[in-house]
C-alpha cells in the first residue's frame, strides 16, 4: 500500500458518499424513463436502450463475482473497502436491472467471468488483487461513456452517467491505493475514454460485440 489503510478507508467513505447520492439521482432518472422505446443499431451495440442496461447489469454482476474471487488475497485491512466497492456494484447491477425490462439478467457475464479468470487465478498477493480490481473498474467506466454516446432515450443516458464517475473513482481510490501518479490515475484524462476492446486492453471498454451473449 503507498497511502496508508487508515486514508485508503477515508478515500473509500467518500466514494460511498458520492454512490449514495448518485444512486438517488439514478432512481429519480428512472422513474422518468420513457415507456416506448426506440431501438438503433451500431456496430458497437446493436440493442435498444434495455439492451444496454441489460448488458451493463451482467458487467455488474462480473464485477461482484471478480471481487469475491479476489478476496482472499486481501488484507483484514484492506478488504473492507474491497467488500465496499462489490457492493456498489451489486447496488449498479440491480439499478440496471429494474430498467432493463425484459433484456435483465440474473447471471454475471459469462465471457467476462471466462476472459477475465486467468488473470484472477494468477492473483498471489494484494497487489496484484488491487491491480486487477483497477484495471477492471477502468474498462467498467469506459464501457459506460461508450454506452453514453449511443443511448437514445435522454433518461436512459441520465441514469447511465450516476454510474460512471462511481466506477472512475473506484479506479482513482484503487490507483492511489498502488501509488501510480496522475497520469495512470486518469489516463484518458477527465472524461473516460468511449473506446472499445475485447477485454486485453486496460484502456478500453468491453465491447458488447465480444461479451454479449
Amino acid at each position: 500500500m503507498h497511502i496508508t489503510n487508515r486514508q485508503f478507508r477515508a478515500l473509500a467513505a467518500q466514494v460511498d458518499e458520492l454512490h449514495r447520492n448518485n444512486m438517488k439521482t439514478f432512481a429519480t432518472e428512472a422513474a422518468d424513463l420513457h415507456r416506448d422505446l426506440h431501438v438503433r443499431s451500431s456496430k458497437a451495440f446493436k440493442f435498444d436502450d434495455q439492451g444496454i442496461a441489460g448488458y451493463a447489469q451482467s458487467i455488474e454482476l462480473a464485477a461482484v463475482a471478480a471481487y469475491t474471487a479476489a478476496a482472499p488475497a486481501l488484507s483484514a485491512a484492506t478488504l473492507p473497502v474491497a467488500e465496499l466497492f462489490m457492493s456498489h456494484h451489486q447496488q449498479h447491477a440491480d439499478a440496471f436491472g429494474a430498467v432493463a425490462g425484459e433484456m435483465a439478467v440474473t447471471a454475471a457475464n459469462a465471457k467476462l467471468i471466462a476472459a477475465v479468470t486467468p488473470a484472477l487465478q494468477a492473483i498471489t498477493d494484494e497487489a496484484g488483487a488491487l491491480e486487477f480490481a483497477f484495471a477492471l473498474e477502468g474498462q467498467a467506466a469506459y464501457t459506460y461513456a461508450a454506452a453514453l454516446t449511443l443511448l437514445i432515450d435522454p433518461a436512459y443516458a441520465a441514469a447511465t452517467a450516476t454510474i460512471l464517475p462511481i466506477e472512475a473513482q473506484h479506479q482513482v481510490v484503487l490507483g492511489l491505493a498502488l501509488g501510480k501518479d496522475v497520469a495512470a490515475v486518469f489516463p484518458t484524462d477527465a472524461f473516460e475514454a468511449a473506446a472499445l476492446g475485447d477485454g486485453s486492453d486496460p484502456l478500453k471498454g468491453l465491447d458488447p460485440a465480444v461479451f454479449a451473449a
